[in-house]
């Protein structure tokens, strides 16, 4: 029953991980738009792209992080060796991304006019 509820916690981590991206996607389309219909243009202010892009890569940051603690949940679970494997480089594969993600989104917002 413990694994059982361990399953079903690890399933919905996973899904808040993926209602994070979502609600992050429509979050930075919504800027977008929004700086379109005010006349800003992308090619006139690249910083609402850059906003947008900001807002999107911390989303999506923080729904990887929800699904590598789910992947971890599911490690603990799990007790053969090729499952164990392919939760790993899940792992891995998301940590390697958050990391990449990370590191642009501290550059787009190093090169903000705002901050400039």
């Amino acid at each position: 029953p413990l694994m059982h509820a361990l399953e079903g916690l690890a399933i919905c981590i996973d899904l808040i991980g993926v209602a994070l991206i979502l609600f992050g996607f429509f979050v930075s389309l919504i800027s977008l738009l929004a700086g379109l219909r005010h006349g800003i243009g992308l090619t006139k202010n690249l910083s609402n792209l850059g906003a947008a892009r900001t807002i999107l890569g911390t989303y999506i940051l923080t729904g990887l992080e929800f699904m590598i603690a789910s992947d971890i949940i599911h490690t603990v679970i799990t007790r053969e060796l090729t499952d164990l494997i392919f939760v790993g480089l899940l792992v891995l594969i998301r940590t390697a991304i958050s990391f990449f993600l990370g590191r642009e989104i501290n550059e787009i917002e190093g090169h903000s006019p705002a901050k400039s």
